[in-house]
């Protein structure tokens, strides 16, 4: 203590006024508590004279005035105040200097951002690297006692900026970092932080002290009394510790209503404590509360939400196991920018786990972690480093061994089982253990309802009520959409699917949001606009090419094509839609359009909401994994087996039905017996029936064979009649009748002529229809042959449906069909693709079609969607399915037998690359095409085996050690004096052992000498010399003399394949100064024959090993004589215990047999013992190993000297191989010699520890390959369509579409615009000045080439403008240079075939003469293309003419502009553009 004291007198006098000031203090009682603030007094004044403790009031007053004066003179003392007059009269002024006076700068000055040494920490939670600094508690086994830990062991020596790294794993570190930053980490729970003073002595402080914490003479950084302080903290919140002084501020933004207390982080049960993780699960809404709210409030995520005083505890109805936080699954993410250091437990989702199974893998991972921590600090010194590089190098290797096709088998061999739910983490209070998490996105989990009223209670107020009872899987779907939840539904067809839709479109409407219901084909989309209309009202809306209605309205009906465009332009609609309906996912699978569903789930924004209807699948569960992985968000898989009206399936035979299946029975082959039966002519029959009842009689006739003629098994017009009169008399119309072919159905349809199946007031309602509808067209048109036929055939209750027809007609056959006015339906299988038309019964005129490819039979998929239109709901208890045999003999009864019990056809992605896509992803910033291919289902069991294997964190752990073992590589070069070349010699070794493996796999694949697995040509024949290098192998060694014991044996897989075997046993010379580690037992009770025994001979070791062909380094010309059965026998490298592949495994030879002869010891009667060598001193075995030993010394020596004579590997291969063959192996022979020669013109080759400078190098270069493999693997260079991307790519930087920065040009922005057909073939006619040189007319008839698709005469018509010839000559060039161009790419395109595929003539003249105003009826003599295939066609230029017509404008061509739009006009006219009869 110092200060500017005057004399000893007047310190005397001053201690004693103290003395009294402090007495006052602890009796006063206005000062009750004071002495807690840590007021002490002088050591020094203990002996001072003591004041009378009975003195009177009025004193004492006194006293406490004097007391003051003397504690403004000890500050003065002290320095604290300037020494002053201590006179009465100024006692006042002095008092108000006091606190007018500055404070001291260090006093209020603020935190330096540094880091504190130590902290506190709970035992339990104690990381295995972590350094104790010091313990407060004797008790070895308190596991809740705190002990201070130095915290850079505790860090990975990254930023420690406090503002930029995350928090330490306890609480005294959030606590400290949250309240006071730098200066409070450094000396945690000191009110007021450090004093300049304590800098001073800390920044002091040296590193050896952080390392020799126990030497003498250093301060303790914590005394008791701030460890106490500190736990006391530890059970306070943050309000009880700012209002006594332990904290000085809070959190920043943290109200002290709410705080961060010890319960928060740490829950104690059972006496154990146990960590609280946060952000498992719980709602969105589990931030702190706001003052303003009044205290408390939840805190934490979790089921059990922490409830703090004054705050009501938030309810709510859904359950907390199905309650999702999307923090959850952040460490799931694929797709993020710090991908490779996240990890992923999806491992689990492959299998249930029990406890003690979760227990397991959690002890893995604290492993894992260890070793994270350990291989930050290898060295190459230490022996452990071997075993921990090691460890890693074998951990990759695994997860290298082809993953993706592991993770694929395992997803098809699981069986749809009903995955468990998302389960929110929880404390286990039995174990004291967390329980195993498991994550998938796709949830199965049911809601329980038991009865009705359950389901009402939890939706007291839906949006939508129905007018039935609702089934069990529609209240669950309507369920999870109240709670804004992803829904996949699989059901089968007419199960009510629809009802989900439509309680979604309710909701976005009773949320003021929008709702988008997407359909495959157009014509399902008019149909629902007209339901959903009738439903919903005026809300409703249509979108498609041609038309635009109500696109203001909640609901919003559309192809799937509108809505990925609408993405694609970042429509303003987007940004108010909340739910997106999928109908007929299923149609993912078609190989043209099935790749734009993919585009748009994963184009859609993160907020809205995904409903998918579709048709039984058996990977509902994979497809729903995709897509929540892609979304970032779970999705509930409901599915049901469940159909309201169960089928009976039967076959047509004999003028009756035979049932071969009903319900969910199965297969009936006395049904099938029946039916081939009645289909044998009479006699047959006859014949057949009298044999099976042992009557004699005329021999059998010969069987007939079924007929081959064209029309025999489609059924004649008498069939036809015969069947359309039964169904009429069982009472089994309506019926729809299913043939593949558009003609067959018109055929069919015009057999029934003479059919009238309509009443006289059906007949009229008929025809009242029919004239509304022809109404709507001009009286040409209504004169057409189609329309008429059409319409007289629907007044006699037969109708036609497929792609041929005019669209009116087909729109006014479904709507007389669904009023029950048409009796029979002929159609094709497009009725049956989500238009909701179910009849009474279904036929199949056929169970084969043409796929675009060939003829096959239906696929069960295919047939379940046709035949589940059998049965309405309500009218029908049973709905019937009937395959026609009109020949004579029916389908294959296993064809019928899998199509009717087969599982149906899997969701597969269709996800390809186009050129559009490629430029509008260019374009846009939310999304690279790499993204995209990544986020595809094609893509999905890639990425999902890449986090399931960890490889993220394995390839930080592999880049973090390669680093390591760089620097110590490095740091080592002094101890490699004569191997400094070391690297240099690793990799040309690398080349030699490269072509050796090459060269001598070939011999043993070739058949040289015992076919495969042989001697490969006398190369690899027993007592050939070689020299192998085998590093890492136990007992390593480098280019080491061996001796081959027993060539490579050939392997027969199970299929009789025999493959050349890889492995040759060797006798290896082991390195000089080789010593058997103690450790090493097993080598120990090894002997001379078995595998891996290790022996000696002149003072040098030996060892059998098995060496791969990949291993050796040189085969020489040297061969030594040597018994090989002496060294290594056959049955010691099996084992003596046998196996059921090969029982015999351990039995004898029949020449080992015969050598063991159990009388060959004895001696014949009247014969002599022959005559026994005197010994040597050595056995006869000892002798083999000298000799064999000593001509491995020999090779050594020569090698170091002037090196072993390569063997001609080119002798080996004679009449092996001839022409190319030869002349490559040869030249591989030659680079083995070079590369030989090079490889011992390094020093490190003669170096006497070769091998360990060699392991040095070869466990570090074979990390890094290991490593690169990894990043290979988690790069964007792994995705299967990258290469296709690139070669893409390069053609669009070739034609101008893109410059070298990927920055779309203007020809690219040209093709954004193009969607309906080959956009590059548009944007080169647009740049070439092509169309604009042509009339409007010439411009459409020309465009009409790359929309038409069906087959028909290419030939141009000599009629049409000659202008107009040469530019379809001219676009075909440009096609073919397209394909060319392509073609130089990579891409594997055939520019005729690109150019055939890409335009089809056949309706250039059609369409010019309708362009030039012909009639409908006139051009349809033109073609004998079905009407409505010209309508299809002419409809879509239209919508053509449009995407060029924004091309004119985004190139600024006003001449082209106005031309696209009278080319608009000229076809829009007519019967191709009337008005369809569900919109009006």
């Amino acid at each position: 203590m110092t200060g500017p004291l005057s004399s000893s007198s007047h310190q005397e006098q001053l201690r004693s006024k103290l003395r009294v000031f402090h007495d006052l203090l602890q009796t006063s009682p206005y000062t009750e508590g004071a002495g807690s603030v840590g007021v002490t007094m002088p050591v020094d004044c203990t002996n001072d004279n003591k004041i009378e403790k009975n003195a009177s009031e009025e004193n004492r007053q006194d006293d406490v005035k004097q007391a003051l004066e003397s504690v403004q003179v000890a500050l003065s003392a002290l320095g604290v105040l300037p020494p002053q007059q201590t006179t009465d009269n100024s006692s006042s002024s002095r008092s108000n200097d006091v606190w007018k006076r500055n404070i001291p700068f260090h006093l209020y000055q603020s935190p330096q951002n540094t880091t504190s040494l130590t902290t506190l920490l709970p035992l339990k939670h104690l990381p295995p690297h972590a350094k104790i600094y010091r313990t407060f508690s004797d008790d070895a086994n308190d596991h809740h006692a705190l002990v201070e830990v130095w915290t850079p062991s505790l860090s990975d020596g990254g930023n420690d900026d406090v503002h930029s790294r995350p928090l330490q794993g306890n609480l005294s570190s959030k606590l400290v970092e949250y309240t006071r930053g730098a200066m409070g980490v450094r000396r945690p729970f000191r009110p007021g932080g450090m004093t300049m003073n304590d800098m001073e002595e800390y920044e002091s402080m040296s590193l050896v002290q952080e390392e020799d914490s126990t030497r003498e003479g250093v301060e303790q950084f914590l005394s008791e009394e701030a460890v106490t302080r500190a736990r006391e903290g530890l059970i306070k919140s943050s309000k009880l510790g700012w209002e006594d002084g332990t904290l000085i501020t809070a959190p920043p933004g943290v109200s002290f209503d709410v705080g961060l207390s010890y319960e928060d982080v740490f829950v104690v049960e059972d006496g154990e404590v146990v960590t609280r993780r946060g952000g498992d699960g719980g709602s969105e809404s589990n931030g702190m509360v706001d003052d303003a709210e009044g205290g408390g409030g939840a805190v934490g995520g979790g089921p059990e939400s922490l409830t703090l005083p004054g705050k009501a505890h938030f309810a709510t109805s859904v359950p907390a196991s199905t309650m999702f936080d999307k923090s959850y699954f952040d460490d799931d993410s694929l797709f993020g920018e710090s991908s490779v250091g996240s990890s992923s437990d999806e491992d689990d989702d492959e299998g249930s786990l029990e406890n003690s199974a979760g227990d397991e893998s959690v002890a893995r991972r604290q492993v894992v972690d260890v070793t994270n921590e350990k291989m930050a600090s290898l060295s190459l010194n230490d022996s452990s480093t071997v075993d921990e590089v090691d460890l890693l190098l074998s951990e990759i290797n695994d997860t290298l061994q082809s993953p993706i096709d592991q993770s694929r088998k395992s997803m098809e061999s699981a069986a749809p089982v009903i995955h468990p739910p998302i389960n929110v983490e929880k404390s286990n209070t039995d174990n004291n253990k967390s329980p195993s998490v498991r994550k998938s996105w796709a949830v199965t989990e049911y809601i329980p309802i038991t009865t009705n009223s359950d389901f009402h209670t939890l939706l007291p107020n839906p949006a939508l009520t129905f007018p039935f009872e609702l089934d069990d899987f529609q209240k669950q779907a309507v369920l999870r959409l109240e709670r804004s939840e992803c829904v996949f539904l699989a059901a089968h067809t007419s199960a009510g699917k629809t009802v989900c839709a439509e309680y979604a479109i309710a909701l976005a409407m009773k949320h003021c949001t929008r709702a988008i219901y997407t359909s495959p084909i157009k014509a399902l989309s008019n149909q629902k606009y007209r339901d959903f209309r009738n439903k919903f009202g005026d809300d409703v809306g249509l979108i498609t090419g041609d038309m635009q209605i109500g696109a203001d309205g909640s609901c919003l009906v559309m192809t799937t094509e509108i809505l990925r465009s609408m993405l694609y332009r970042g429509a303003d609609l987007i940004r108010d839609i909340e739910w997106v309906i999928f109908d007929e996912v299923h149609y993912i699978n078609d190989s043209e359009r099935g790749v734009v569903w993919e585009e748009v789930i994963i184009m859609l924004p993160d907020y809205v909401n995904l409903i998918f209807l579709s048709a039984t699948t058996p990977n509902t569960i994979e497809f729903s994994e995709w897509i929540g992985r892609t979304k970032r968000k779970p999705v509930h898989v409901i599915r049901t087996n469940y159909r309201p009206v169960p089928l009976s399936h039967n076959l047509w035979a004999g003028l009756k039905l035979h049932k071969l299946m009903e319900g969910r029975e199965g297969f009936n082959p006395k049904g099938y017996a029946e039916a081939a039966k009645a289909l044998l002519p009479l006699s047959v029959r006859a014949a057949q029936d009298d044999k099976a009842k042992g009557v004699k009689g005329k021999a059998a006739p010969p069987t007939i064979k079924p007929s081959s003629k064209p029309g025999s098994q489609q059924g004649s017009k008498q069939d036809w009649l015969s069947l359309a009169r039964y169904l009429e008399r069982e009472g089994l119309m309506p019926t729809v009748v299913f043939s593949f072919s558009k003609k067959k159905c018109e055929e069919i349809a015009n057999m029934l002529r003479s059919l009238d199946l309509n009443t006289a007031a059906e007949r009229s309602l008929v025809q009242s229809f029919t004239i509304q509808t022809v109404a709507r067209l001009s009286p040409v048109d209504s004169n057409l042959p189609q329309v008429i036929a059409t319409c007289e055939m629907v007044k006699r209750g037969i109708g036609v449906h497929h792609g041929g027809l005019l669209p009116i007609l087909k729109e006014m056959v479904e709507i007389l069909f669904s009023r029950n006015l048409i009796k029979i339906l002929f159609a094709t299988e497009t009725f049956a693709m989500g238009v909701n038309m179910p009849a009474r019964s279904v036929v199949f005129n056929s169970i084969r079609k043409h796929d675009g490819v060939q003829f096959r039979e239906l696929q069960p998929g295919e047939y379940t969607q046709m035949a589940g239109r059998a049965g309405r709901r309500g009218l029908d208890k049973v709905g019937t399915v009937i395959i026609c045999c009109f020949g004579s003999v029916p389908p294959d009864q296993v064809v019928l037998r899998n199509m009717l019990t087969g599982s149906s056809t899997k969701l597969q992605s269709q996800f390809r690359l186009t050129y559009t896509m490629i430029l509008n992803l260019l374009r846009v910033e939310d999304m690279s095409v790499e993204g995209m291919i990544k986020r595809s289902f094609s893509e999905f069991a890639t990425q999902r085996a890449l986090t399931t294997n960890d490889y993220p964190k394995l390839l930080t752990r592999g880049t973090k050690t390669l680093s390591k073992l760089d620097e110590e590589f490095k740091s080592d070069s002094d101890s490699r004096i004569g191997a400094e070349d070391i690297e240099e010699y690793y990799f040309a070794c690398k080349d030699v052992l490269s072509w050796n493996n090459n060269l001598i796999s070939y011999l043993l694949s070739s058949g040289g000498t015992g076919g495969a697995g042989g001697t490969g040509g006398g190369a690899l024949v027993t007592g050939r010399i070689l020299l192998v290098t085998s590093s890492r192998k136990q007992h390593g060694y480098v280019r080491a003399p061996a001796i081959v014991l027993r060539a490579p044996l050939a392997s027969t897989s199970k299929s009789g394949a025999t493959s050349p075997g890889t492995t040759v046993i060797c006798m290896v010379l082991l390195p000089e100064g080789f010593t058997l580690s103690d450790d090493d037992s097993q080598s120990r009770d090894l002997k001379l024959g078995d595998l891996n025994y290790v022996g000696k001979s002149y003072d040098r070791n030996f060892v059998i090993h098995e060496i791969e062909v990949s291993h050796i380094f040189l085969v020489s010309s040297l061969k030594a004589k040597i018994d090989s059965k002496v060294f290594f026998q056959e049955s010691s490298k099996k084992g003596p215990g046998l196996s059921l592949s090969s029982p015999f495994a351990g039995a004898k030879s029949i020449k080992s047999r015969q050598d063991d002869d159990p009388f060959a010891g004895m001696v014949a009667r009247g014969k002599k013992a022959p005559v026994q060598s005197k010994p040597t001193g050595l056995s006869q075995e000892a002798q083999l190993v000298d000799e064999a030993m000593s001509h491995l010394i020999k090779t050594e020596a020569v090698e170091k000297n002037t090196g072993v004579e390569l063997l001609d590997l080119r002798d080996c291969a004679k009449n092996m191989h001839q022409g190319n063959q030869e002349m490559e192996f040869r030249h591989s022979f030659d680079a083995l010699e070079r590369a030989t020669a090079l490889a011992r013109e390094f020093q490190s080759h003669y170096h006497p520890n070769l091998e360990k400078h060699y392991t040095t190098v070869d466990r570090k270069e074979t990390l890094r390959s290991r490593v690169m493999a990894l990043r290979h693997l988690l790069s964007n260079e792994s995705l299967q369509l990258f290469p296709d991307y690139l070669q893409r790519k390069s053609l669009l930087q070739k034609l101008g579409y893109i410059d070298e920065n990927d920055t779309v040009c203007l020809k690219g922005r040209v093709a954004c615009e193009v969607n309906t057909c080959e956009s590059l073939i548009v944007t080169e006619m647009v740049f070439e000045g092509m169309l604009s040189e042509l009339e409007p007319t010439e411009i459409v008839a020309l465009l009409s080439a790359l929309l038409f698709q069906e087959k028909s005469d290419e030939e141009l018509d000599s009629e049409l403008p000659q202008r107009l010839v040469s530019s379809c000559e001219r676009m075909r060039g440009i096609a073919v240079y397209l394909g060319e161009k392509q073609k130089e790419c990579g891409l594997p395109v055939d520019p005729l075939e690109y150019a055939a595929t890409s335009l089809k003539m056949g309706l250039i003249h059609v369409v010019y003469e309708w362009a030039c105003g012909v009639p409908f009826s006139s051009i349809c003599e033109l073609t004998d293309v079905q009407e409505g295939s010209i309508v299809r066609c002419i409809t879509r230029l239209d919508e053509l003419c449009r995407e060029v017509r924004n091309c004119a404008r985004v190139v600024g061509n006003p001449t082209l502009y106005r031309k696209m739009e009278a080319a608009s006009e000229a076809i829009k006219r007519d019967i191709v553009f009337a008005s369809s009869l569900y919109v009006a």
